[in-house]
């Protein structure tokens, strides 16, 4: 799975700091850390009534910058930075959502055209969608404010357009403005029975479109405001009459073996045994694939094997999901027991795509890539001893010197002997800021003398 090393986002968290104080005495408080493009590679595909009678699978892809900005966000987050890292920005806090628009057979008719309003942009600050008074101003088809699945995945996936009983949520309520999905559609569109409404998308065609909402948190003496940034509508996909239906990927949509860079041994290790690392690069062409398997119920993924050089076998490192950016291997499956691989032995690397979707029974493959080699450290199989009647009396020094050993790693960094308890890194961080913060009280001292 691809990660964004947490040094680097002290370094950026430091950057800012310094960038901050010397450009700056205050924050802008109208901008967010994260450059949003609109979703790519929409996708749509109905779900033949296997869920509801009118359920379809939407599918689109996240551009890599953003995926990879959305995952140093998490991780700022998890350790605790990410309210400083938003200082700057007047923020404490920033997610990511999705808007769904749809619409059947004519996306500019005044009935069942696009959806979207005013109201969806949260022009009274109440929430995405809520009017003045707080009710609810679109249907239970209309998606105004849906979290991304995993940021860590290049293709996100969602089932829309679900059955909807015959209550609030198909009739509305009008007495507050809130359309029912029955509001949305010409009688002529449809028919309802055993509480379902059913479309036939043979006669019809239901059209979608996808942006993102970029959310920060803005917290002050005031309370608390949303400030939000809207992407541009994606690309219309759509399913029925009037459209061409999706295909599944094929053979020849693998035809290029992966492209793998930057192999090396990482400093991690999982159960005790050394993990490898490379960068993928999908390319453009893949991604929307990946979008098109995903909608019809698949997905393709990176297939990663590792061998000793010299061996005549593979062995399979696991599976990861298509995403461009760093793809890890966790070498301990490459030991086979009672064997040791020593130090500065040659491992070689290769990858392939694969890919399966529903309803279809052949797995496709694509060409392995070109193989990597890189020297690996000591892998060796060191099972725990089974214990005895009357177990050894325990080491007292090695027991202490491994409690040393313990103390004086840094659970943050790995090296440091953590100063006073915390890592040297955050000391340097601390550092930097109180160093700002005293550069900003000269400025504006000095600035203060002057006008007087």
């Amino acid at each position: 799975m691809r990660t964004v090393s947490i040094w680097a986002l002290i370094m950026m968290l430091l950057f800012g700091s310094c960038s901050a104080a010397g450009a700056s005495s205050g924050s802008s408080g109208d901008g967010l850390p994260i450059d949003v493009k609109a979703p790519q590679n929409v996708a749509v595909q109905w779900l033949e009534g296997n869920d509801s009678p009118t359920t379809m699978r939407l599918s689109f892809s996240l551009d890599p910058e953003l995926s990879n900005a959305l995952i140093a966000i998490d991780q700022a987050r998890e350790f605790g930075l990410l309210e400083s890292m938003l200082a700057k920005y007047g923020a404490t806090d920033v997610y990511l959502n999705i808007q769904v628009d749809w619409a059947l057979d004519d996306v500019n008719d005044p009935v069942s055209g696009w959806h979207y309003n005013k109201y969806w942009d949260d022009p009274t600050g109440n929430g995405l969608g809520l009017d003045e008074d707080y009710h609810y101003r679109y249907s239970d088809w209309d998606i105004v404010e849906w979290g991304l699945n995993n940021a860590s995945e290049t293709v996100q996936e969602y089932w829309i357009m679900r059955g909807v009983p015959d209550g609030d949520r198909w009739n509305g309520i009008p007495e507050n403005g809130t359309p029912g999905v029955k509001d949305q559609l010409r009688p002529d569109q449809y028919e309802y029975y055993d509480d379902n409404v059913h479309i036939d998308f043979t006669e019809h065609t239901a059209y979608f479109r996808v942006r993102f909402v970029a959310t920060a948190v803005m917290e002050s003496e005031d309370g608390i405001k949303y400030l939000h940034k809207f992407t541009e509508w994606s690309d219309v996909c759509g399913y029925g009459k009037d459209v061409a239906k999706v295909e599944p990927v094929t053979e020849a949509d693998l035809a290029t073996a992966p492209v793998i860079t930057n192999l090396r041994l990482t400093d991690e290790e999982f159960n005790g045994q050394p993990v490898v690392a490379y960068t993928l690069t999908v390319p453009e062409e893949l991604a929307e694939k990946a979008s098109q398997a995903a909608a019809y119920g698949g997905s393709i993924r990176i297939q990663t094997e590792a061998r000793v050089k010299g061996d005549a076998e593979w062995t399979s490192l696991g599976l990861d999901w298509v995403t461009s950016g760093e793809i890890k291997g966790d070498l301990v499956y490459l030991l086979k027991e009672g064997e040791t691989i020593v130090d500065g032995s040659k491992v070689e690397i290769r990858c392939r795509y694969f890919c399966d979707q529903s309803g279809i029974d052949e797995t496709i493959y694509s060409p392995w890539s070109d193989v990597l080699t890189f020297e690996t450290t000591e892998i060796k199989d060191d099972p725990k001893p089974t214990p005895t009647a009357v177990p050894d009396e325990p080491d007292e020094n090695k027991k202490d010197d491994k409690k040393e050993e313990k103390k004086d790693k840094c659970s943050l960094c790995g090296f440091c002997p953590q100063p006073l308890g915390l890592c040297i890194f955050i000391w340097i961080l601390i550092a930097v800021v109180i160093l700002a913060v005293v550069i900003v009280i000269i400025v504006l001292k000095k600035k203060k003398e002057k006008q007087s």
